[in-house]
Order: structure tokens, then C-alpha cells, then sequence
């Protein structure tokens, strides 16, 4: 059976263009698979755990919100952030390290909007 085009696009550029016998995908509905033959197809992408085989070789991506359509024998993966492990072990200590650093972020970012509130509440206190 012939192989599918796989490419993996996020914003800026594409992670991944390769043959492959099968994707695991984490739809809107739940986790599906996709093979060679399958019917063409467009599916939104919850986050989660996206996963690439063929004989060779087994790659797993953790994948942020996205959509998935597939196109005679060319699926594109398209997505804001991916990140790119060789096994699910690995895969998920970089998750961790990566939300953890967004973690950190977003509360710097919180603290900074709490404080321009504050101060927007304080100039409308003082015009009265």
C-alpha cells in the first residue's frame, strides 16, 4: 500500500513532511487513526498527543488546538505550538517544562494587568 504525505505546519514553518502508514490524532471528539486509503477528510484538533508511524519509525507530538484535513494521499496537520518528542516519556517532561515556563508567563502577565487596574480604578476614583 502506498504511503500518505504527512506535513506538520505550525505558524512560522513546517516541523515535519514524510511518508507514513498510519496517524493517531486527538480529534474534537476523541482520539481517531488514519490510514493511507482513507476517505479525504478535515477534522478540528483537540490538544493532545499526535502520533506518526510507519515501518521505520514511530514519532509522537504534543499538539496544541488545530485542524487536520486530509487531501488525496497529503494530510496536513496544521497547529499554533507542537512539540516534538522521541517517546512518550520524553514527550511529556518537555510538556512539563514547556507549560511551565507558560505558567510563569502568565502569571507575570496577571500580575502586570492586576496593577493597570488598580491604577485605572484609582484615576476614576480621583476625577470624581
Amino acid at each position: 500500500m502506498k504511503p500518505m504525505n504527512v506535513k506538520l505546519i505550525i505558524p512560522n514553518k513546517t516541523i515535519v513532511d514524510r511518508e507514513a502508514d498510519k496517524i493517531t490524532a486527538p480529534g474534537s471528539e476523541g482520539y481517531f487513526q488514519m490510514y493511507p486509503r482513507h476517505i479525504d477528510f478535515v477534522s478540528g484538533l483537540k490538544a493532545g498527543i499526535l502520533t506518526i508511524e510507519s515501518d521505520a519509525y514511530e514519532e509522537y507530538y504534543a499538539i496544541n488546538y488545530g485542524i487536520l484535513v486530509k487531501q488525496a494521499d497529503v494530510v496536513y496537520i496544521v497547529c499554533h505550538q507542537v512539540i516534538e518528542g522521541d517517546s512518550l516519556e520524553t514527550l511529556n517532561e518537555a510538556v512539563t517544562e514547556k507549560f511551565s515556563i507558560i505558567n510563569e508567563k502568565e502569571k507575570a502577565t496577571n500580575e502586570i494587568l492586576a496593577k493597570m487596574e488598580i491604577e485605572t480604578l484609582k484615576r476614576f476614583f480621583e476625577m470624581e
